[in-house]
């Protein structure tokens, strides 16, 4: 019988020994699973901005396109007819364009960050120098992108 009573107490303490390495393994899993998760969320935030940055090069791409085009359509005309049809404050046929097309950018319209061109008469000669600035504003940006190209229009 004293067998029996050594043998049970053994046996019992043994179970203690598993009960306390079950619990350890179960602190170890739930620790691995909570470096994971934050492991997880910083790969979603890191997607999350990449996909950001990616539409902020997408309309600045879509804004240099629409500036050169204005800049490759004025080399066409007549540079003494410039600033009438261009320039934000003559607001002629031409500026109105590109208002138009500037609208395609997120966050634009005639009131609300509209184009701005100035066509300045250069001071060697008749050839104007233009500066076309373009702005757009995504959904959540505290503020407005912009992109400026300027630029001397030779006269032909």
């Amino acid at each position: 019988m004293t067998q029996s009573i050594a043998f049970d107490a053994w046996r019992h303490g043994s179970a203690r020994r598993v009960q306390a390495a079950l619990g350890i393994v179960l602190l170890e899993a739930l620790i691995a699973v909570l470096v994971l998760s934050l492991g997880t969320l910083g790969i979603a935030g890191l997607a999350a901005r990449a996909l950001r940055d990616a539409g902020d090069a997408h309309w600045r791409g879509e804004a240099a396109g629409l500036a050169t085009s204005t800049l490759a359509r004025m080399w066409t005309e007549e540079p003494s007819t410039l600033a009438s049809r261009y320039d934000s404050s003559a607001g002629g046929a031409g500026f109105r364009e590109i208002v138009a097309a500037a609208s395609r950018l997120p966050g634009v319209s005639s009131t609300r960050n509209a184009p701005v061109v100035a066509v300045r008469e250069d001071a060697f000669g008749t050839s104007p120098r233009v500066t076309i600035t373009l702005f757009w504003q995504g959904p959540g940006d505290d503020v407005a992108h912009r992109y400026a190209i300027e630029q001397v229009v030779a006269s032909r």
